[in-house]
């Protein structure tokens, strides 16, 4: 799993494995070059190219991985993980060019109709190639599953189409030997496609990603029901997602009750966070809002505190209404909710206290922009005990 992996260890074992690839392509590339042009096979010299461009590819996912394993900083605080990215876009793009050209020299070959008759020895080069790639591929599905590197693991389909052109060359070959010398030149052409089609669509998926794409359906409805089975958490809505290299990073916006204090809002928020971080796989981060309400559509812009607390101070004085001890105020949709807390006077009736309440809400009425519910709480002057022993 790569949660277990640091980042340095990570970077090392992508790092081993492309090298290795990166070696294997070396011999192959001249191995193939050298036989397709002695051996008269068009097909094999199709396979050397794509060998290049692995070769090319590799050196490319080098240069990107000692990038991508280095630690955020302060130019690039999300980490540099997109240089794998832009190693996965440079490869595609390089692949469709070479299977654009290497289908063109086919369609050529087989518009003038002037083939070649391949060597024998030729058939043990396309078969020694599909068996060294086909190894590779395996060890390096198993690296980029283990790491979450899609750049590695682009590689890896990579040594897989290599090795499966390989199989079409030998069979290209074989029927080129036994009669069918225009084998050789369809077969060339069948392996440019497949390299056109992998590196448009190795491209696409890293435009994709440079795009900020999210992710998928399945794995926004795991991160809602992560969400929704966090303590505190009534709703969810403008949830966000997008790709940063193997990585994936969120943001979302939660609906607590509207009465919650900062503090125990902020709470919720980093127990959802960690929760997210614990059971959703390549999150990186998460950065969570609080809201008391849904404001996907937006909402009233009310005024702050410190114009309410000047209205209220100038209506109270204006009415000979005490000032309140402590003013919470409740921001909602569409207006703004004022909590007033007093000490309780001392030998003052119910009905007295009903009155005050009623001169307190009317003192503010029609005066404070966007008010809609004035609540006031009567409190003992005396402390309450803050621990169970005290009440003993």
């Amino acid at each position: 799993m790569a949660e277990s992996i640091g980042r340095t260890e990570r970077g090392k074992q992508n790092m081993r494995v492309t090298l290795m690839g990166a070696g294997t392509n070396v011999v192959l590339f001249f191995i193939k070059l050298a036989g397709g042009i002695f051996g008269h096979s068009s097909a094999l010299v199709a396979d050397a190219i794509h060998s290049l461009s692995d070769l090319l590819s590799d050196l490319g996912l080098v240069f990107a991985m000692h990038f991508s394993s280095q630690p955020p900083d302060q130019e690039h605080p999300y980490g540099h993980e997109r240089f794998e990215t832009l190693a996965a876009l440079a490869t595609g793009s390089l692949l469709a060019i070479n299977g654009a050209g290497i289908g063109y020299e086919a369609v050529q070959q087989l518009i003038i109709g002037h083939y070649g008759m391949p060597a024998i020895w030729t058939l043990y080069i396309a078969a020694f190639a599909i068996v060294i790639k086909e190894t590779l591929y395996q060890i390096t599905i198993r690296v980029a599953r283990r790491t979450r590197s899609a750049a590695l693991r682009v590689n890896a389909w990579d040594h897989r189409t290599d090795a499966i052109s390989s199989v079409i060359v030998f069979i290209g070959i074989g029927g080129s030997l036994l009669g069918a010398p225009y084998l050789d030149s369809v077969v060339a052409l069948i392996v440019a496609l497949m390299v056109l089609r992998i590196g448009l669509v190795t491209g696409w998926e890293a435009v994709q990603e440079l795009a900020d794409r999210g992710l998928s359906d399945e794995a926004l409805a795991h991160i809602r029901e992560v969400i929704l089975g966090c303590e505190g958490v009534r709703d969810l809505h403008l949830l966000k997602t997008r790709k940063v290299g193997h990585q994936a990073l969120a943001e979302v916006h939660l609906q607590v009750a509207s009465t919650l204090s900062v503090s125990e809002g902020h709470q919720i928020a980093e127990r959802v966070r960690i929760t997210l971080l614990r059971q959703v796989d390549d999150l990186a981060d998460a950065t969570i809002h609080i809201d008391s309400e849904n404001d996907e559509d937006g909402g009233v812009v009310l005024p702050p505190r410190s114009e309410i607390e000047k209205v209220v101070c100038e209506r109270l004085l204006a009415r000979n209404l005490p000032l309140a001890e402590q003013m919470t105020l409740h921001y909602l949709k569409d207006g703004v909710e004022i909590c007033m807390r007093y000490h309780l006077p001392p030998a003052e009736t119910f009905a007295s206290l009903q009155d005050m309440e009623t001169q307190l809400q009317d003192a503010l009425q029609g005066w404070v922009p966007g008010l809609q519910q004035v609540d006031v709480v009567w409190q003992l002057t005396r402390r309450l005990p803050k621990t169970p022993s005290a009440l003993q």
